[in-house]
């Protein structure tokens, strides 16, 4: 464990700032990082975050222990993730976020930033302008539903006249941000690289498969199902036919494809930018941005990742 002792004297007299970045689900990944980096006696001295880096940031800093946010996750199953998501049909987007920001107040409390234990920033979107929007003081909850409200998917969140989206839409890894606060040194942890691309050799064929105890989760079973039995109508199966022909992907695909490579090239681009001191970047290509059922298999990457890069450092 040299590698640890030298860590430990390079780092006694910095300013340590955690960056965390945005990613749906895969940012539970963030939790195995903060465990190792507890184990390794890593004083956190700044915590910033977008999105999905936000809310387990924010929790963190709010001073909920890293094995409470761990044990929250591990109990979040296919059941409550679809209630977390559960459609409300607002007119700016397919879920109103009431009971995610029910589920924030439950489990943060009522807090300002300001007086959280560790200093915390959460990103933000200003939908119109495009301009980044910093929280580092305010309701932390209300930050953290700001910060995490992907568009499309979650309604935007109105705040002083300002119509705000997912931080992750304009700077996925604020790696400034905590330049900003004061830290000297920076341990950034990007979920979106560009190389950490999901296996196209996995079996991507449906599971049909149902927990009786768990009846949410006819739900993907019964689509699929219905899929099926449109996609019998001649018409319908000869133009998919011709679709397949063209080798082209489908309007979904191409969309999360777009958002995607946006925001690699925003994160490369900050990290050539800022230059954190440490890059961490968990194997969680395979996973999708709604994984959340999944958390205790994508916290163990994010932990091994962790592992693997203070050892080269």
């Amino acid at each position: 464990m040299d590698w640890k002792n030298e860590l430990m004297r390079h780092l006694k007299k910095k300013k340590v700032g955690l960056v965390l970045g945005s990613g749906g689900a895969k940012g539970l990944s963030h939790i195995g990082v903060i465990k190792f980096l507890e184990e390794m006696d890593v004083k956190i001295d700044f915590i910033t975050g977008s999105s999905i880096g936000s809310l387990i940031g924010g929790a963190y800093a709010s001073g909920l222990s890293i094995n409470e946010i761990e044990d929250i996750a591990l109990k979040t199953d296919l059941t409550s993730t679809a209630k977390l998501f559960s459609p409300g049909f607002g007119k700016s987007g397919l879920v109103t976020g009431t009971k995610v920001q029910e589920f924030l107040t439950s489990t943060l409390g009522n807090k300002n930033i300001e007086d959280l234990q560790i200093p915390f920033t959460a990103v933000a979107t200003d939908i119109i302008t495009g301009e980044e929007i910093h929280f580092n003081k305010g309701d932390l909850v209300e930050a953290i539903r700001a910060s995490i409200s992907i568009p499309i998917v979650f309604q935007p969140v109105i705040w002083n006249d300002i119509v705000l989206v997912d931080g992750g839409l304009v700077n996925p890894v604020p790696i400034n941000v905590a330049r900003e606060m004061g830290a000297d040194y920076i341990i950034a942890v990007n979920i979106l690289s560009s190389k950490n691309k999901p296996d196209s050799k996995l079996d991507t064929k449906f599971d049909n498969k149902i927990n009786l105890e768990r009846p949410l989760e006819i739900i993907p079973v019964l689509q699929r199902k219905l899929e099926d039995l449109i996609i019998d109508h001649k018409w319908i199966r000869n133009f998919i036919k011709h679709k397949e022909k063209e080798d082209l992907p489908g309007m979904k695909k191409i969309f999360y494809q777009s958002v995607q490579i946006a925001q690699e090239k925003l994160i490369e681009l900050s990290i050539e930018l800022y230059k954190p001191d440490l890059l961490i970047e968990p194997e969680v290509g395979n996973y999708s941005m709604f994984d959340f059922y999944k958390a205790e298999e994508i916290i163990v990457k994010g932990y091994d990742a962790a592992k693997e890069a203070l050892k080269e450092k």
